[in-house]
Order: C-alpha cells, then sequence, then structure tokens
C-alpha cells in the first residue's frame, strides 16, 4: 500500500509540475494571462514563475520536476514488482530525501529573495514530505528497514552492473529529455532583443563632452510616434490620440516586463488612436517614500537610467532594454555604466546626468503623482482618471473604437 501511495504522489506531482509549466509559458508569452493562483502581491505563481529563479541548468524547474517525479514512478513500480528482494525501496527513500531538500531550498528562495508563495509549488511541497513519508513506510514494511536499505540498493547499483547502468541510463534519458524541452521553451517563450513591434528610439550623442539634460530627439518615420511632454514626461502612441493612457511602471517589476509585452502588441494595431505615457514608480524604498522595507532594490537607479537615456534621445529604447535584459541585468549585476555601455550612449553626459538634482527631481514627481493616485503596486494603468492594475482596460479602448489584439 505504501508503494502505491509513493506512485500516485508522483503522478499528482507530475500533474501539478504540468500546471507549472504552463504557468511558466503563459506568463511570458501572453500578456492577457492571469493565473488562478495569482492572488495578491505575497501568494502569487506568476511573480515566482517570472522570477530569474524559476530555471536552472537553462529549463524551468517544473520541466526538471517532471523527470524527477517520472523517474521515481519507475522506481517504485520496479520496487513494487520485485518478490525476491526489497531493491529499489532505499533508492526510493533516497529520492525522497532529495525531493525535500529542493523543496526546504526553493521555499527560502520563494520567501526570502522573491518575496512571493506559488500556491502550486507549496502543494509539491506536500507531495515531496508526503513522498518521503511513504516511501520511508514502504521500507520498513518489508522489514529490512531504512538504512539497510539504503545501504543494500547502494551497494547493488556496483554489484549488479544491469541494474545500475540501468538506472544511469533512464535517469540521464528523463534528464536529457527534460533539458531539451526546457531549452526549447526558454527558446520560445524568451523576450525578442529589439522589442516587440515598436522600434528603437535613434538619438545621436551631443557632441563637445559632456551636457546634461539634452533634450530628447525622435525619428517618427517609421513606427509609432514618439515624443516628450513639455513637462518631461516620454510618450509612444498617436499624434492624436483617442485614447491617452500614463503607465506607472517599476524595471524590477515581473509584472511589468510582461505588461511592457502588453502594449507594445497593443501599440503595433492601434499606435494610431492610442498614446502611451511613461511614468515611474519604482517599489524601492531608495526614492519612494511609500516604500517602508527592501523591496525592488535597484528599481529606483534603474529609472534614473532611463531617464537619462531619454536625455540622450534613447528613452524608449532603453525602456526595452531594461525590461527586455531584466534577467541578465539582475543575474550579471550590470551596473548603471554597464548598461549604459550596452547602448553606446555618451558615457560623460550619462555619468554627469546619473547623479544630477534634476534627475532626481523627474524622478521624484513622478513618484509623487503615483503615490497621490493611491497607486499601490505596478504595473499600473491610469486611464480618465481610474487606476487599473495589470493592464490597459479593455472596456476603455472599446468604448474609443480601439479593440485590444
Amino acid at each position: 500500500m505504501a508503494l502505491a501511495a509513493c506512485i500516485l504522489l508522483c503522478l499528482v506531482g507530475v500533474g501539478i509540475s504540468w500546471d507549472l509549466t504552463r504557468v511558466w509559458v503563459l506568463s511570458r508569452s501572453d500578456p492577457d494571462y492571469h493565473s488562478f493562483c495569482a492572488v495578491s502581491e505575497g501568494m502569487n505563481c506568476e511573480t515566482v514563475a517570472l522570477s530569474p529563479w524559476s530555471s536552472n541548468l537553462g529549463a524551468p524547474n517544473s520541466v526538471w520536476a517532471l523527470a524527477g517525479y517520472a523517474f521515481a514512478v519507475l522506481l517504485a513500480g520496479f520496487a513494487a514488482s520485485r518478490r525476491r528482494d526489497t531493491l529499489g525501496y532505499g533508492l526510493l527513500v533516497l529520492l525522497g530525501v532529495g525531493f525535500a531538500l529542493v523543496s526546504v531550498a526553493l521555499l527560502y528562495v520563494m520567501q526570502a529573495l522573491i518575496g512571493s508563495l506559488c500556491i502550486l509549488c507549496l502543494a509539491l511541497d506536500l507531495v515531496n514530505a508526503s513522498l518521503l513519508a511513504f516511501a520511508i513506510v514502504a521500507a520498513r514494511a518489508v522489514g529490512v528497514g531504512v538504512i539497510a536499505s539504503v545501504r543494500s540498493d547502494l551497494a547493488s547499483l556496483v554489484r549488479r552492473p544491469f541494474f545500475g547502468v540501468g538506472v544511469v541510463a533512464v535517469g540521464l534519458i528523463l534528464l536529457g529529455a527534460s533539458w531539451g524541452a526546457g531549452r526549447h521553451l526558454m527558446k520560445e517563450t524568451g523576450l525578442p532583443e529589439r522589442g516587440l513591434g515598436a522600434p528603437a528610439v535613434l538619438g545621436t550623442p551631443s557632441a563637445g563632452g559632456p551636457v546634461c539634460g539634452a533634450g530628447e530627439a525622435n525619428d517618427p518615420a517609421t513606427g509609432p510616434s514618439m515624443g516628450v511632454t513639455p513637462d518631461g514626461h516620454p510618450w509612444i502612441g498617436a499624434v492624436n490620440p483617442v485614447v491617452e493612457v500614463q503607465e506607472f511602471t517599476d524595471y524590477q517589476c515581473p509584472h511589468c516586463r510582461r505588461a511592457h509585452m502588453m502594449v507594445r502588441k497593443l501599440l503595433s494595431t492601434a499606435g494610431d488612436k492610442v498614446r502611451v505615457y511613461h511614468r515611474h514608480l519604482p517599489l524601492d524604498q531608495e526614492c519612494n517614500p511609500a516604500i517602508l522595507s527592501p523591496f525592488h532594490r535597484r528599481a529606483c537607479e534603474l529609472s534614473r537610467v532611463a531617464v537619462c537615456a531619454g536625455r540622450q534621445g534613447r528613452f524608449w529604447e532603453m525602456n526595452d532594454f531594461l525590461f527586455q535584459q531584466a534577467d541578465e541585468i539582475r543575474e550579471r549585476n550590470l551596473s548603471a555604466e554597464d548598461i549604459a555601455g550596452r547602448l553606446e550612449l555618451e558615457p560623460d553626459a550619462f555619468r554627469c546626468c546619473l547623479d544630477e538634482a534634476s534627475t532626481k527631481e523627474a524622478l521624484a514627481v513622478d513618484v509623487a503623482e503615483g503615490n497621490a493616485l493611491g497607486i499601490k503596486g505596478t504595473p499600473a494603468f491610469v486611464v480618465n482618471g481610474s487606476v487599473n492594475y495589470g493592464k490597459i482596460p479593455v472596456e476603455a479602448l472599446e468604448a474609443a473604437g480601439v479593440f485590444a489584439p
């Protein structure tokens, strides 16, 4: 009965891992997707799926889990088929211990590093704990004992070459298949390097040394028009808009990255009717007085990077880069100067701008307005004075004769 419970638990684990893979894919590829387990800021599968810790060794964690549970099902089935010995029970216990340790590590990552829990991941933690418990019960039930069964199986890997080679071969096949599938998913759901339907804004750095505060230059000849309002807010979209949207975002927010995809998709089809104004609202206590504890570290700094890119006529190109390369920026800890170098900004002017009082003041104006509107999270889209979280409201677009793609 204990082995049957192990097999059932592994099959449940396969089902949950499959659903987690679906969440991982859709959260990256479908701007309109909203998971049932996106309950709040602190309990959100999408936040976990969009984090850089949701994948390892070139594949999503959920795909590795599929391989692990499939291997456990085969191992438990093999153990159940043995009538003359207890071969397989000890390896199943070891596998359960490994799964439990992974659960503890990922639980720490969710709580301490991501700041959000995933309901489906917690369900897998329960599966892993139960699998270990039933594996121990199964080993005890056959009268060998847990430690003795583990020692016996480890010795059998060497003494019984067909068994040892078979276990290793099956494991490698499953891992190889998972890695291949994971790499395919990573490639298919990755953001393109140059944006989603909106061209990069080309600008020419000022000649003759550093000049802080230069105006933004735009090339309206291709793609959506771009410009800057008299009070300094960059916009993209229609010259004579039917719908105007104030977009409050945070460059460290994974949901803002998905919303960035949505906005680009909308502007590719309705860029002659919709105008989007970019506003900064970093959820970072460095520059946002509404944030009382560390949250999106470096969000304020990255907003200043975007402001300074705008001073050289490159705001929208930098905006695209900061969202599209968010994982690389975080994993490689790229400095502001590194990021500016990737876009070949004029370095002296950029450094001059980064800590200039006017740059911080421009950011403070956006933060103050966002807080005055009562915005509690990002992305937030303000249409006709109404705050909408996550996406531009379809109703507002349809009322103006604009249909979201």
